[in-house]
């Protein structure tokens, strides 16, 4: 039904909005990004913009290596609680196993695998919805983002014995310095090489205690919240929920993102027996429901949904919902 259907959280690329910022004075919105966005680290933004992302970071700084300048001062740590589940293993070849499994719980699409090949083990990374012009980008990231976990077991003075990259770029010297190693370009996937027998070396760095390593229901809940390509009222109901940082959704963004033309949008809508009107007021109400259990205050939850008053974003609420917001909070604070 769509064809962009994939997504990477808010996390997965906060820290390239952070560098570009601090070092090139470059703010989200002149990528294309509200600043909302990066508010919650959960947020859901679709591939789409990820793809337009990188393209517009070598477009705005005028910098083709702008994201190797900015991947090498990255902290692979901010990924929020599911990090210290990655780092709490007591050996790189158990880190790496969880990191495998736990990519697609921050950008769907993607996929981590570990092959050995005789004396090599071979870390791979492959995601077929990042489009061609943004793979080098995109491949720079998950390679630094590799390297870097191998480090805090083998040190930093690890150096890989290769690493695989897609698409090229110009200045290839500068990539080889960076990673201490033979770098080849045009690749259908990304690749770490090291040696296979470093597999079960212990971390270099102090494990966290372990009453740290938990995770609450709601940050779970966001975690496996993340839409399955092939369930497309899922993948709707979060590409419409993303517009919202735009303002109140509307039938020409939510058709862009999704790489289709409004009518055929409206179409494929019809064919299901739903139209785009409900489908906006079922996602908003649904939003606000959440911001309201956790204590958000109404007008903020109005703001955030795209209402420049608060009427109207009552009236659409109890439309959906059967209450106005204020009865719905009285009543979930009487529960």
């Amino acid at each position: 039904m769509f064809e962009n259907g994939y997504f990477v959280r808010a996390m997965g690329i906060r820290g390239l909005t952070d560098g570009l910022r601090a070092t090139y004075g470059i703010t989200p919105e002149q990528l294309g990004l509200p600043a909302s966005v990066f508010e919650h680290p959960m947020t859901l933004i679709p591939v789409s913009v990820l793809n337009q992302y990188y393209e517009n970071i070598e477009q705005v700084t005028g910098d083709p290596d702008a994201v190797l300048n900015l991947v090498s001062k990255l902290n692979i740590e901010q990924l929020g609680s599911i990090s210290r589940w990655f780092f709490s293993g007591h050996d790189l070849a158990s880190t790496i196993r969880r990191i495998n499994f736990g990519i697609t719980c921050i950008q769907s699409g993607a996929y981590l695998s570990g092959e050995v090949v005789g004396p090599i083990i071979k870390w791979t990374y492959r995601n077929n919805s990042i489009s061609a012009p943004a793979k080098a980008h995109d491949g720079v990231r998950v390679a630094n983002f590799m390297c870097n976990v191998i480090k805090r077991y083998l040190g930093e003075g690890f150096t890989p014995d290769r690493v695989c990259i897609p698409g090229t770029q110009q200045n290839k010297i500068k990539y080889e310095r960076y990673f201490g190693c033979a770098i080849e370009w045009g690749h259908n996937q990304t690749e770490v090489w090291l040696p296979n027998k470093v597999r079960l070396a212990g971390s270099k760095v102090p494990s966290l205690p372990a009453e740290k390593l938990s995770m609450s229901f709601a940050d779970l809940d966001d975690y496996l919240n993340m839409p399955d390509s092939q369930d497309h009222m899922k993948v709707l109901y979060e590409v419409v929920n993303y517009s919202r940082h735009f303002g109140l959704p509307t039938l020409a963004r939510v058709s862009e993102l999704l790489g289709l033309s409004e009518q055929q949008l409206q179409r494929r809508l019809q064919a299901t027996g739903l139209n785009f009107t409900s489908v906006v007021g079922y996602v908003l109400s649904g939003e606000a429901v959440k911001q309201i259990a956790l204590g958000i205050p109404l007008e903020q939850v109005a703001r955030s949904l795209g209402y420049r008053n608060m009427t109207s974003f009552s009236r659409m609420f109890k439309k959906y919902r059967g209450l106005t917001p204020k009865q719905y909070l009285a009543n979930y604070q009487m529960a």
